[in-house]
């Protein structure tokens, strides 16, 4: 047993020593940084490669022309987009990746349609890169649009000449489903994303922003 040297300083109950803790400025700090670490943890995370840092972007986009699936619209082709900020997403009814990720682009669109500048151009595309029968890529492509009660324009690639363009672009390994790809106003690939994660829609949100202010 043992005597502390200052009795008058030992703590008689565990109150004292509580709100000692609470006004220790080194405590505050460690919780503060603890709770903006927590934050940012909860966070979409940004995964380098993809986005704004894949090493495609930088890379002009190819000719290409995508033809009307659904709606009353003409084809697309790099020409007919130039001046806008383009948001095109590859994708299939049959993707499992692609069906999570798309009702939140129709979201998105539906926030950012009020640009004048701005175009959401997604394709349907048949599995494993090979496109089906054109009437049963539309009505796959009806479908699946009806029971999510969304109304816009949809094209396909029929000749996978516009998947040809971004994979020569952007000097991709290989195509995968979702492909999303992002093009300023002069047809510069200002990001690309491969694949799905929860949340890369609000990165995509945000990188378009930036360009329509640019």
């Amino acid at each position: 047993m043992s005597q502390p040297a200052f009795s008058n300083d030992t703590p008689t109950d565990g109150s004292t020593a509580s709100r000692n803790l609470s006004t220790n400025p080194v405590v505050i700090l460690i919780v503060g940084l603890f709770a903006i670490l927590l934050v940012w943890a909860l966070q979409p995370a940004k995964q380098f490669g993809q986005g704004e840092t894949h090493p495609g972007v930088g890379q002009a986009m190819g000719s290409f022309q995508l033809a009307p699936l659904l709606g009353d619209t003409a084809p697309v082709t790099l020409e007919s987009v130039r001046g806008d900020v383009v948001l095109i997403n590859f994708w299939g009814t049959w993707c499992g990746p692609c069906l999570m990720e798309f009702p939140h682009l129709i979201e998105m669109n539906d926030r950012l349609k009020g640009h004048e500048r701005f175009r959401f151009v997604p394709v349907s595309c048949g599995p494993g890169g090979a496109e089906v029968d054109a009437e049963q890529l539309q009505a796959e492509t009806q479908s699946y649009l009806a029971k999510l009660d969304a109304d816009l324009n949809v094209y396909s690639d029929p000749d996978t000449g516009a998947r040809l363009s971004v994979v020569k672009a952007a000097q991709l390994s290989g195509f995968s489903y979702p492909t999303t790809v992002l093009l300023d106003r002069d047809g510069i690939i200002r990001a690309l994303w491969q694949g799905y994660r929860p949340g890369v829609e609000a990165e995509m949100e945000e990188a378009i922003k930036a360009l329509l202010k640019s």
